[in-house]
């Protein structure tokens, strides 16, 4: 089976748990799909300089679809497209969310083409590790930065509850997706990361025939139905796997999408 774009989704999917992969096993990968004309592509909800950073130590022709496709860019820093949150929407998601009383206690951050925000409050390791260039800041209403993705995360909350309120308030103007445990990325309605890898479909003028996407969480599911090859991880939720075409052989953890690649380079 060889197919010409092979997109993967980042925690859940291509990484383990602990956030590592294979990184000898995937440079080898890599370097043979650059040298058959083969397109890598990670299309993540998080944030473009995180997504490099996961990458830092890999060298070839990689593509990112970031920000749950809000931003799609080269790795030589080429800004293919992009979709933005206009200011006065964005503000009126924080005022909606600071009071409305189901979103009570919403940890936030921004994300933006100069980097992450976050409120001296939500400071905290993870923040740190999913957020680069992050600027801790007194009020996220003042951020004057060009705004890809709204975060929200709640303790122990049903995140789909709180995606579907969003969604009801701000239907055709903003959209709430699941992006794991209880975080919800709000991105502009039209963005997800199927729309990313659409673009990239036709930019380098390959079909969804030819196109291989890994996935194992609900802002995958646009994603897979773009690739004829949709792959749900062992650790996929049950939507995605019932959508998905393919089963990997292997979860997260043991190198589900690297065991993968091997049949399709």
């Amino acid at each position: 089976m060889k197919v010409a774009i092979i997109a993967t989704d980042l925690d859940g999917t291509f990484l383990r748990d602990d956030h590592q992969f294979d990184h000898n096993r995937f440079q080898a990968q890599l370097d043979k799909m650059n040298a058959q004309g083969q397109h890598f592509v990670v299309a993540s909800g998080n944030q473009l300089q995180h997504c490099i950073d996961v990458f830092d130590g890999i060298s070839g022709e990689l593509t990112y679809v970031a920000e749950n496709g809000g931003l799609v860019i080269d790795n030589h820093g080429n800004v293919l497209a992009e979709s933005l949150i206009a200011p006065a929407l964005y503000q009126e998601l924080l005022n909606y969310v600071a009071t409305e009383p189901a979103l009570a206690g919403a940890e936030i951050s921004i994300s933006g083409k100069q980097g992450a925000y976050i409120r001296p409050q939500d400071d905290s390791p993870i923040m740190r590790y999913y957020l680069s260039r992050l600027q801790i800041v007194p009020s996220l209403l003042t951020i004057d930065d060009h705004i890809y993705k709204a975060t929200f995360s709640w303790q122990d909350t049903d995140a789909d509850a709180h995606a579907a309120l969003i969604n009801q308030q701000f239907a055709g103007r903003l959209r709430a997706t699941v992006s794991g445990g209880n975080g919800l990325d709000i991105i502009p309605p039209h963005v997800n990361k199927a729309t990313g890898l659409a673009y990239l479909q036709q930019h380098w003028h390959i079909a969804a025939s030819q196109t291989a996407a890994f996935g194992d969480n609900g802002n995958d599911l646009e994603m897979l139905r773009e690739a004829d090859y949709s792959f749900a991880m062992q650790n996929a939720i049950a939507p995605v796997k019932e959508m998905a075409t393919y089963l990997t052989s292997h979860d997260n953890n043991h190198d589900g999408v690297l065991a993968t690649i091997d049949t399709l380079i």
